[in-house]
Parts: C-alpha cells; sequence; structure tokens
C-alpha cells in the first residue's frame, strides 16, 4: 500500500512554468509564469507562497510584469538583501526589443520578508531591481531556458548559470557563468565570466562547489554528458565530455537512449534522466566523475563511469523532469561527503511523481553510491503536463540542538495547464548514532536524517507470478493431454471438445494388453499348488510312524498310535521343521503361505514326510 503523503493545492491565475524554495526558508516558495506576450488576456506573474501548513498554500505577494514581454521561465531564490530576499527570474524582453538586438532576459527582483511593519502598510511586495542580458546570441528565438545557482555557503560566493534554449533547432547555444552579487553590495546585477559556446544546445545543467574558490558545471545534451571546471573564469577550452551514451548494437537498435535532466549529488556523482527511444521508457542513471587531475585525458581514466541504473515504473514511459536533495549535506565545500541519504523525484508524462531514496556510502576515502529504492509513485498529482519540481532545503539541526517540530522536507510541483502548484510534505527521522561512537563524538558529529518512509528494492513479485501461472498452465495442460489419451478422468472435458482422431490411436492396444495381463493373471490364481494337491490327498488324521517302522512310507492313510494335530496347535519347533522339509521336497515356498495348512491333521514330522515322498 502507498504511504499518505501529506499534500496542498493551489490553483493560481496563470500558467505555471518556474520554481523555487528559499535556501534559508523552507516555507518560502516562489512560482513564475505567465501568458506571455500578446493579448491572451492571461498576465505574467511571480508569486510568493506560503507553505508552512500542510493542509493549504497561500499568496503572500505577487508582482504583475509587462503584458509586452515574454512570460516567467526560470526561477532561482538568491541570497537575502536586508528585510528581502533575491529573486533571480528569466523573462525575454519585448518582441520589439528582441529584434532590435536587446534581449535583457535575466531579471533581479527582492522579495520583502513577511514582518509586522509591512502586514501595516498592506503586506510585503515585490520590486524589479535590475535587468541584464547575459547572452551574446543572435538567435532571436533563444530564450532563458535553464537557471542554476550553486549551492550557498557561509562566507562563499555564490556562483551561477544560465542556458539558452529555441522552440526549434538552436543556431548559437550557449551557456553563460555568473557570479551572483554579495548581499552587502549595492549592486544587484550579475557579473558575467564568460560564455560558452555549445555544439548542441543543453538540455540541463548543474553547478556545484568543489573547494573554497573552485566550482564545477556539468551539462547535458541528447547523448553527452560535459563537464567544466571553474576557476576565475570560463573558458569553452575547458570544456570536456566525459560519457558518451552508446549504441545497444547487440540488441539492433538504431537508436540511442536521450538524456533529460541530470543534477549533482556530490562532487563525485551525477544523477540524470534518460528516456528510451520510441517511449520505451525512463532510466535512471548514475555515474561517477573522473578525477579532476584525469579530466582531458585519452581512454577510461578521461571518462564518467556507470554506477547504477534503475529502470522507472512501466507507466513512466518518459521522464520529464529531476529533483534531487541530500540529507546530510557537509556544511563547508571543503568538507567530504560522509554517508548521507539522497531523496529523489522523478516526473513522468502522465503527471507523475517518483519518489526514491539513494545511500552514498564513504569509508576510508572509498566512496560509491548503491541502494536505489522506490518509495512510492504519486499519480495524476496536476491535471495536465508538470512543468517543474524542485525539493526545499533542509538543514540538519546542530548538534545539541532540540528540536519540538519533527523534521519534514517539502516537494514542490507545478502544472501549466491547469495552473496548479501542490507541496506535498515528507516525513523525516534521525537515525540513532553508533554504538561504537564516544558520547564526546556524537555531540559534535551532525546527526543523520533519512526519509521515514518505508522504500524497497526491486521485487520478484513479477518473476514469482510468472512462475506460478506457469505451473498452472503446465497443469491444465497436462490433465488435457491425460484425457484426450485416456489416462485420466475426465476433469476438463477435453474429449468433447478435440477431434477423435487426436484421441490416442494406440489406446486399443493398450486395453488389449490389460485384458491379456488380467486372464493371465486369472489363470495363475486358478493354478493349484503343488502342496495343495499333496495335501488334498493326505486324510484329516495322519498317522503317527515310529522310527523303526520301516513302513512309514507307504502308510500314510493308516492310524499309528495318536491322533494328529492341527497346525495351529503344533509347537513352533514342528511348524519349522514341516516348513523346511516341505520346501525341501518342493511342494511348498515362502510366497504359499501358511493357509494350505488349515483342516489339515500333523502327526510326527517322520510319517507324514514319508506319506509326500
Amino acid at each position: 500500500m502507498a504511504p499518505l503523503i501529506p499534500s496542498a493545492e493551489i490553483r493560481l491565475s496563470y500558467p505555471l512554468y518556474a520554481l523555487d524554495f528559499d535556501p534559508q526558508d523552507a516555507n518560502r516558495l516562489v512560482v513564475g509564469g505567465g501568458g506571455g506576450a500578446g493579448k491572451t488576456g492571461v498576465g505574467n506573474r511571480i508569486s510568493v507562497l506560503d507553505t508552512s501548513t500542510k493542509e493549504a498554500l497561500q499568496v503572500v505577494s505577487e508582482i504583475d510584469l509587462g503584458r509586452d514581454e515574454d512570460s516567467v521561465n526560470t526561477v532561482a531564490v538568491g541570497p537575502r538583501k536586508k528585510n528581502s530576499v533575491l529573486v533571480y527570474a528569466g523573462i525575454n524582453s519585448s518582441e520589439e526589443d528582441v529584434k532590435k538586438g536587446k534581449n535583457e532576459h535575466f531579471r533581479v527582483f527582492a522579495a520583502d520578508l513577511p514582518s509586522k511593519t509591512k502586514a501595516a502598510a498592506g503586506g510585503p511586495r515585490i520590486a524589479e531591481l535590475s535587468r541584464s542580458s547575459l547572452f551574446t546570441t543572435k538567435d532571436d528565438e533563444a530564450y532563458q531556458r535553464v537557471l542554476r545557482l550553486s549551492q550557498p555557503y557561509e562566507g562563499s560566493k555564490q556562483i551561477g548559470a544560465v542556458a539558452t534554449g529555441v522552440y526549434r533547432a538552436a543556431k548559437d547555444p550557449q551557456i553563460a557563468i555568473f557570479d551572483v552579487p554579495s548581499a552587502a553590495g549595492n549592486n544587484t546585477a550579475p557579473k558575467l565570466r564568460g560564455n560558452l559556446e555549445l555544439v548542441k544546445e543543453a538540455m540541463d545543467m548543474d553547478i556545484i562547489q568543489i573547494s573554497d574558490n573552485e566550482y564545477q558545471l556539468v551539462y547535458c545534451d541528447d547523448y553527452d554528458i560535459h563537464t567544466l571546471d571553474i576557476n576565475n573564469k570560463a573558458d569553452s577550452k575547458d570544456l570536456y565530455t566525459v560519457w558518451t551514451m552508446p549504441h545497444d548494437e547487440s540488441m539492433g537498435a538504431k537508436e540511442r537512449p536521450s538524456f533529460r535532466s541530470i543534477r549533482y549529488l556530490t562532487p563525485t556523482f551525477v544523477l540524470c534522466v534518460a528516456n528510451l527511444p520510441q517511449a520505451g521508457g525512463c532510466v535512471l542513471q548514475g555515474f561517477r566523475l573522473p578525477n579532476p587531475a584525469d579530466v582531458g585525458k585519452e581512454g577510461k581514466e578521461g571518462r564518467a563511469r556507470l554506477a547504477l541504473s534503475v529502470h522507472l515504473p512501466k507507466n513512466v514511459r518518459r521522464g520529464t523532469g529531476l529533483a534531487v536533495r541530500n540529507l546530510s549535506p557537509p556544511t563547508s565545500p571543503s568538507q567530504p561527503q560522509g554517508d548521507a541519504q539522497f531523496i529523489i523525484a522523478v516526473t513522468g508524462q502522465d503527471s507523475s511523481i517518483t519518489l526514491y531514496t539513494l545511500e552514498h556510502q564513504a569509508l576510508a576515502g572509498l566512496t560509491l553510491i548503491a541502494n536505489c529504492h522506490i518509495i512510492t509513485t504519486l499519480k495524476e498529482v496536476h491535471p495536465g503536463p508538470i512543468s517543474g519540481l524542485t525539493f526545499s532545503n533542509f538543514v540538519p539541526p546542530a548538534p545539541g540542538a532540540k528540536s519540538q517540530a519533527s523534521p519534514t522536507i517539502k516537494l514542490a510541483s507545478i502544472g501549466s495547464l491547469g495552473n496548479t502548484c501542490v507541496v506535498h510534505t515528507l516525513p523525516l527521522k534521525k537515525l540513532p548514532a553508533s554504538t561504537s561512537t564516544s558520547s564526546s563524538v556524537k555531540s559534535l558529529v551532525p546527526a543523520r536524517y533519512v526519509i521515514a518512509l518505508k522504500s524497497h528494492g526491486p521485487g520478484h513479485k513479477g518473476f514469482l507470478f510468472f512462475l506460478a501461472i506457469s505451473a498452472v498452465f503446465i497443469a491444465i495442460f497436462a490433465q488435457a493431454l491425460m484425457e484426450v489419451n485416456g489416462l485420466a478422468p475426465p476433469i476438463l472435458g477435453t474429449k468433447h471438445v478435440v477431434p477423435a482422431s487426436w484421441q490416442a490411436p494406440y489406446i486399443k492396444g493398450l486395453r488389449e494388453e490389460a485384458r491379456r495381463l488380467k486372464k493371465l493373471k486369472e489363470e495363475e490364481e486358478e493354478r493349484v499348488n503343488p502342496l495343495a494337491d499333496v495335501l488334498e490327498g493326505v486324510p484329516k488324521v495322519v498317522v503317527r510312524q515310529d522310527e523303526n517302522d520301516e513302513g512309514a512310507g507307504e502308510g500314510g492313510g493308516e492310524k499309528s498310535g495318536g491322533e494328529g494335530k492341527e497346525w495351529e496347535e503344533l509347537p513352533v519347533e514342528q511348524k519349522e521343521l514341516w516348513k523346511k522339509a516341505l520346501k525341501k521336497a518342493g511342494h511348498w515356498g515362502e510366497d504359499v503361505g501358511e493357509a494350505v495348512f488349515k483342516g489339515v491333521l500333523f502327526g510326527e514330522i517322520g510319517g507324514l514326510v514319508g506319506a509326500f515322498v
């Protein structure tokens, strides 16, 4: 039975295309979308939602955008700035400006944080702060399709990346990398580090901080995974292809699976969603990236390696989105990732969300990912396609801190067709510390948290069901075959539905052979036993003969002193002597039994033997 996961839903007045949680407040969700440029009557907006309750969502603040511009395509929540939080969005300029070569697609907004002062003045507001153009492409149909920010760490600089997208074949695909402005400064516009000229359009990308001053970008196109180490600048020369989707020549496949989404798990591992050709299904794949020193080398050293592969349920013919959250994240970019559980969500073409858990294990400098187990599939979450999903940020409580509320993590998803936003609340639980860990160490190490819902690995129910069905089919077939051949009672009535020519042409010969054997058995039973023939001529009284009587052997029919005894009255020694004597003479055998002796009177052994001989 699928676990019960509480959810809250809200329907807004415009199509939703982008969303992101505030990394410092899991109760604040920012969504954006709209009807785009034109006379559709549907405006373009950005809304801030309150997700603090499991039962309902509430709009905290909104901003109406120009109707002559494009809809909101991407959203990312940045750092705090005074009493507001910065929101980055991808919005194309008006069609007229784009044709003039001016497309200020990168927008920065400030969303006020709720406060008593603001509530008295009319509530929190959202204000636009700046507009920028990061792309250098001249394609007037290009728009900002992907936006990613690195995970924020206290005292570390945060960087971001945006990628172009078009509604047809891309002419000049690009990725622009920028620095996120410091919250302490007055400038809110991003500082461009550089542009990457791509051969193919990026399907998805992610960015991660791997040390105090180093970052890494990963992106995928249809069939390849590429990485870029970012130091002071971003240069296409440092872009390397670490994986290419292979052709399955053994299966005769003409097409290859294609990548749809990609996310970092750690600086060592990435997770991808790949769709099989012709809507044949969806696969979740994990890759181990090459060591930084080996990137760019020829051969296996410079290539990624497949670490895991999991097929999604059959109802998911095509994956459309991916979200990942680390439940035990490191506190600084230089801290190595220890044992941790990741929560994974994959959206399908059928408006479903499939939830998984994945274990990251670290021991003596070795790391691996394993146990990618399914939790459940949330079906028909939205009335139409799911246009985006994301997890809230989770920071484990500090060691020694006491939290009254049960820890949770939230999964938000949006639908463009129904204008809906749904937030599922997933419970977490604290893992007990190892018994071998000292109390002093326990007080310093953050506790590990995992999903409090039961997950399960690949089961054998399908295989066992197949075996059971096969056994039943074989039993029915065997019974039918035996009935047709007359070797079993008519339970299925097969003889009434098959042609007579099928019904055992050799059965007549078997029946004749059975009758012949029966006749032989009857003749065998009627045959007179040699001992019975002898005993039939022996009188009821057997004459006892003395050892000195020379005519003993011929006087078996006369009385010579005393009457004989019945077989049952003879002592055991006499019985054994009689059996041995008769058996030696060939008149009795073990298979005959003692029943033939009934009704016969026996004298001394010598006299009767003489009568037989």
